[in-house]
């Protein structure tokens, strides 16, 4: 049976009785009463005055929100920074798409002399950003299909950033420099993998609110334990597949440690760390030991068939 059969069968819905209206409408003016008093504790601040003279929202709306209804540069509601809160954030302004235009042609160019790091002094930016822009702007030139690109957002939003120019980052000169400087230096540190740290940081987990621990950070030491140890099991592997030991003679010997310390008066000291098979190229010698292996069997198979 449809629903619009059943409608008709049970015929029109009776009116609500006397009680179940007057419940209603206690219920609605209760209500009513508790958002008034949510409003006014609202409009009080914690110290027991009124905050500015905002009472509510429509207050907050018609008087200190007016000098955000139009957009201007830099017009940050923390006045010095985005948020007010955090008085200690203040981005520095992005980089024109002009002057990352200029990058990215004089890479083109003569990709030699205008390297990466060439760049990177020239304009005062980080090796990172100058790889990423010359990236992105690569990216840019490929989407192109025979029509222009939109960049009238582009414009505007430089104005309310206010993006520096060439001139303005040669103004600034040791300050600027003294950060990419600073960026770079960590970005080249030996074994930094700052994306992979990164996104190993970027997890999020429900908990119950009965209690209870979370699991993924357990579950990543657990991880990076299990990585080390069979990082360690597959590099002994390697060096017993490509170094097999030697056998000690009387004038050579295995060393049993992994860093041997020379020692000579008057010198410095030589220190020999064996690093086993780790610059050791398995695919190649692989291949390598094939090639061996495919010339010794048409060696034998070519003895085989000249005449005794």
């Amino acid at each position: 049976m449809h629903f619009a059969e059943e409608l008709q069968a049970k015929g029109p819905p009776e009116p609500a009785s006397l009680e179940e209206s007057e419940q209603a409408e206690e219920h609605d003016e209760a209500f009513e009463a508790q958002m008034a008093a949510a409003e006014a504790q609202e409009s009080v601040d914690p110290e027991g005055g009124e905050g500015d003279g905002i009472q509510s929202y429509r207050d907050f709306m018609a008087t200190f929100a007016q000098q955000y209804r139009t957009a201007a540069p830099q017009q940050w509601l923390g006045r010095e920074g985005p948020f007010p809160l955090n008085q200690s954030f203040k981005p520095p302004p992005p980089l024109s798409d002009t002057l990352k235009e200029r990058m990215y042609e004089e890479y083109m160019m003569n990709p030699q002399k205008n390297n990466i790091r060439a760049l990177s002094q020239r304009y005062h930016v980080s090796l990172k950003r100058v790889d990423a822009i010359l990236r992105l702007k690569g990216m840019e030139k490929d989407w192109i299909k025979g029509k222009p690109l939109q960049t009238g957002f582009v414009r505007g939003m430089e104005k309310l950033l206010s993006v520096r120019t060439a001139t303005d980052l040669a103004k600034e000169k040791f300050h600027a420099r003294y950060d990419t400087q600073q960026a770079d230096t960590l970005e080249e540190a030996e074994n930094r993998d700052a994306a992979r740290q990164r996104y190993q940081r970027s997890y999020w987990e429900s908990t119950p609110e009965s209690g209870g621990e979370p699991i993924v950070p357990a579950s990543v030491e657990h991880a990076k334990r299990m990585a080390v140890r069979m990082a360690e099991r597959a590099r002994k592997e390697k060096d017993a597949k490509y170094l097999p030991p030697i056998a000690d003679t009387e004038f050579i010997k295995w060393p049993k440690e992994p860093v041997v310390v020379a020692k000579k008066v008057g010198r410095p000291d030589v220190h020999f760390i064996d690093v086993g098979a780790k610059f050791v190229d398995s695919v190649a010698e692989d291949k390598r030991v094939g090639r061996a292996a495919t010339r010794a069997r048409f060696k034998g198979k070519k003895a085989a068939l000249l005449p005794s």
